[in-house]
This record gives structure tokens, sequence and C-alpha cells, in this order.
């Protein structure tokens, strides 16, 4: 099964278990993973230590996933770069638009330039491994804060486990709280990620993209800050792990860059699209199809005709009448 093709599967299994109330199921062991290191180490710091040896365990099982997504976030960067006339052409043309119909134009012509070329208009981005491990998140939030799960008292896991971590640190970083210098350095940590990231890309990508890089060290930076510094702590050795795969995707960009154009043959098809010459074909899913409908019911002008034309009649019956009661009531004082 293609990566893409997880995705709706595991957001539905996120659901389910959000809304059923499992989304902690981690959290028991979780905590049996911080006490069985913390015995091991027998040092004042080892929860800490088994907090990034458990985003090393978890990053390294996802290692294939992400190495390819990114890879092929990279062959997308670079076919884009090759339809970066095509696309130049559509964005004059929506800025010369002048009526909605000249806008809906131009935006379908990029979508048929995507389509035609077989290009992805997210760029490759996927959002699998990110789900896998959001119940990770809340799994280790709930080890480090077990009285956020309803019926703690009753869990005996829970119930030592809020004893062991209550002042649990990691070189003075109190874990159950949360932590600025921590969330500091996660935004940092990010910020230089998104940087390496940018290296090697057309300066025309790199203004697409500098929104998106800066906003997710910023998000981190926030979501560092206001969970406890035990999740804060997996972000920042995640981090970490995301530079190092940043720079094996620079030292492939090349080989990939050159893959592209050995193989990606660019459809001039831009003439085409903006005289509304091309076709878009039949959607085949369920949520395809509902988007065509709702497009095809705005783009479809609403005939008021008829109503009108009941309106005037009506009015003219109740004149009529008016009149002929009017009528009446003369003849009447007659």
């Amino acid at each position: 099964m293609k990566i893409k093709g997880l995705t709706p599967i595991l957001l539905i299994i996120l659901v389910v278990l959000f809304f059923t109330g499992h989304i902690y199921f981690l959290s028991p062991y979780l905590a049996n993973f911080m006490n069985i290191v913390e015995q091991m180490l027998h040092d004042s710091n080892a929860i800490g230590w088994s907090i990034l040896v458990l985003t090393f365990v978890v990053r390294l099982v996802l290692l294939p996933m992400q190495l390819h997504q990114s890879r092929n976030m990279t062959i997308q960067q670079e076919k884009m770069r090759l339809l970066q006339p095509q696309l130049k052409k559509v964005q004059d043309a929506q800025k010369s638009a002048e009526t909605q119909e000249e806008k809906m134009n131009a935006s379908q012509a990029m979508m048929h330039i995507y389509r035609e070329n077989n290009v992805s208009m997210l760029g490759g981005m996927n959002f699998s491994t990110l789900i896998i491990q959001w119940p990770i998140f809340s799994g280790l939030y709930a080890a480090i804060n077990p009285h956020i799960i309803g019926g703690w008292e009753k869990m005996d896991w829970a119930v030592r486990q809020a004893s062991e971590i209550k002042g649990a640190s990691f070189f003075g970083i109190q874990l159950a709280q949360h932590s600025l210098w921590l969330a500091i350095a996660t935004g940092v940590v990010y910020l230089a990620q998104a940087y390496l990231s940018m290296i090697g890309i057309p300066e025309e990508q790199k203004k697409q993209m500098q929104t998106m890089s800066l906003m997710m060290p910023i998000m981190m930076f926030a979501m560092t800050y206001f969970t406890n510094s035990g999740v804060g702590l997996y972000f920042f050795g995640g981090a970490i792990i995301m530079i190092l795969q940043t720079l094996v995707i620079n030292y492939w960009r090349p080989y990939l860059r050159k893959q592209v154009a050995e193989s990606f043959t660019v459809k001039d098809v831009v003439d085409d699209a903006l005289a509304g010459k091309i076709q878009a074909p039949e959607p085949t899913g369920f949520m395809a199809k509902m988007a065509a409908n709702a497009q095809q019911q705005q783009a479809t002008p609403k005939d008021v005709t008829p109503a009108n034309e009941s309106d005037q009649q009506a009015d003219s019956e109740r004149l009529s009448n008016r009149e002929r009661n009017r009528k009446i009531q003369q003849d009447k004082q007659k």
C-alpha cells in the first residue's frame, strides 16, 4: 500500500481513539519504559534520557517512511521548478483577470498544468508520520501527568507514576512543567532545520516556502512551551534528528535533480489551459465528486426569471383586486 493511502486510514483510527477515550492507551507502557531506564541508569536525569531514547527509537522506526516522503517532496519541488515558466503565465493571467469567470479559468488552468504533468499541488506532503506519532505525544503527556486521565486514582501505574514523576527533572528542567528555555531551544533548532531545507532550492520556490518555514518554528515553540517539558524534550530530540534527515536530503538533491531532468518530460499546456481547451477528467472519488458538484453549482447562474415573472403576476392580480374593491365601494356610495 502506498504511504498516501495510509493517511485516511490512520486518521480514522486516530479519531476513533480520541472520541472513545483511548488516545492515552500508550501511557502505562511509556511509564514502565521510563522506570526501566531509571533503574538501569540510577541517575537523576534518567527519565529525561529515557524520553530522548524513546525519541530516537520512534524516529528510527519512522525513518524509512520519512526519507521516502522527503525524497518525494524533493522530486516534486524539482518538477515544479521546471514548470515555473508555465506557472508564471498563469499567475500573470490571475493578476490581470477582471471577472470572476476569468479568475476561475486561471485557477483551473493551474490545476490542469499540475495534472497534465503528474505533479502534486501539495508538493509531495504527507501527514502519515505525524498521525502515527500523535498517540505517542498523548501517551507521553499522560505518562508525565497521569492526573489528566479519567479515573487515574484507580490505576496502580498512574498513582505510582504520579508520585515518582512529580520531582523528575532533566538538567534542572522540571519535566512535569513547561519550560521557556526548552521552548526557545526547540524553536531555534526548527529554524535551523528550515534554513537547511532551503539550500539548493530556486529563489521562486523559496519565496513560496518562506511563510511555512517561519510558521513551523513558531508553532513548535508554542507547542513546546504550552505542554509539559517531557513532551517538549521529545519535540527537541525530534528536531535534532530532522536536521540530520535534512542533511541527507541535501546530499541527495543533486542526484534527484539529475534523475528528474533525465526522466521528467514537461508538457507545455499553459496556452490550451488558459484558453479552456483542456477538459477536466470525470471525478472518481466521493470527495472529488462532491467538490465538482459544488463547483458546478457555483459556476451555474441561477435562473431567477420565472420567480420574477410570478412575482409580477401576483402583484398585478393584487392591484386588479384592489381596483375592483374600490369600484364596488364607489357604487355603494352612489
